[in-house]
């Protein structure tokens, strides 16, 4: 093999190489550019279930104040004709029964 041979090889592999190096590059570009991809989905993701996770709490805190809303209203209802002084006497008696609980 003569010096030229030599030379043109040398530059061949040369050629390839650098060819390799940005072939190389540009996988490793589009590999961080579909990892940023993928993270900016799944982000997006986690924010869409937070805010349809608070939605959900919301809308059932909404409807447990509504069930004792109602509840509230039908007690107040079905005591409302009950008179403040039985009431009151009621009232006391628990009072006492506790206090007979928590004597010694």
């Amino acid at each position: 093999m003569d010096l030229d041979q030599l030379i043109a090889t040398e530059k061949r592999l040369d050629d390839r190489l650098r060819q390799a190096r940005a072939a190389a590059a540009r996988l490793i570009d589009d590999a961080t550019a579909a990892s940023r991809r993928a993270e900016a989905a799944l982000a997006a993701d986690i924010a869409a279930a937070a805010a349809a996770r608070a939605v959900a709490a919301a809308t059932e805190r909404w409807e447990r104040e509504a069930a004792i809303a109602r509840e509230t209203a039908e007690l107040v209802a079905r005591y409302g004709g009950v008179p403040d002084t039985r009431i009151g006497a009621l009232a006391r008696d628990v009072v006492d029964q506790l206090v007979v609980e928590r004597t010694p």
